[in-house]
C-alpha cells in the first residue's frame, strides 16, 4: 500500500516521476509481466510535459513501481530461491492448477526472485502448503 505522503511527494516532482517511469519501462523482466495499460501509462508519464501529476496518476505510478520490485527474500529473511524449489517439489498438493503452472514456470526459468506483482500469489501458495506440512 502506498502512502499519501509518498504519492504527494512524487506527483509534484517531474525530476522524480519521469525517471521512475523510464526505469520501469526499461526493466525487461517487468515488461513481460506488466499489462498493456501499464506500459501505455508509463510511456505517457515519461513523455509528459506536465510539472505535476494528478494524485491518481501518482498512486498508479507508485503501485507499478511496487509491482516491479524484486524480492529475493521475504518474511523472516526466507530465501525466495529456496522457496521456489520447495514449492515446485510440493506442487502436487496445490489445489489450483494455475498455481501449479505458475510455480513450474518460476522454477524452470531459474529465477531467484519474485516481483511485487507475484508476491501475494506466492505467499498464498506458501501458506497453503504450510497447512499440509509440505514446507
Amino acid at each position: 500500500m502506498v502512502s499519501w505522503i509518498e504519492i504527494d511527494r512524487i506527483r509534484k516532482d517531474p525530476k522524480v516521476f519521469k525517471p521512475l517511469a523510464d526505469h520501469l519501462l526499461a526493466d525487461a523482466e517487468y515488461a513481460r509481466e506488466r499489462s498493456e495499460f501499464a506500459t501505455d501509462f508509463l510511456e505517457n508519464i515519461s513523455r509528459s510535459e506536465k510539472e505535476e501529476l494528478t494524485t491518481r496518476q501518482g498512486e498508479i505510478l507508485l503501485e507499478l513501481r511496487n509491482e516491479g520490485r524484486r524480492y529475493f527474500k521475504i518474511g523472516d529473511d526466507l530465501s525466495v530461491e529456496i522457496l521456489i524449489e520447495k514449492l515446485y517439489h510440493a506442487r502436487a498438493d496445490l489445489e489450483n492448477e494455475d498455481d501449479v503452472a505458475f510455480i513450474v514456470a518460476l522454477w524452470t526459468s531459474g529465477r531467484k526472485f519474485i516481483t511485487g506483482k507475484q508476491l501475494p500469489r506466492f505467499l498464498a501458495m506458501k501458506h497453503e502448503l504450510e497447512k499440509f506440512g509440505d514446507l
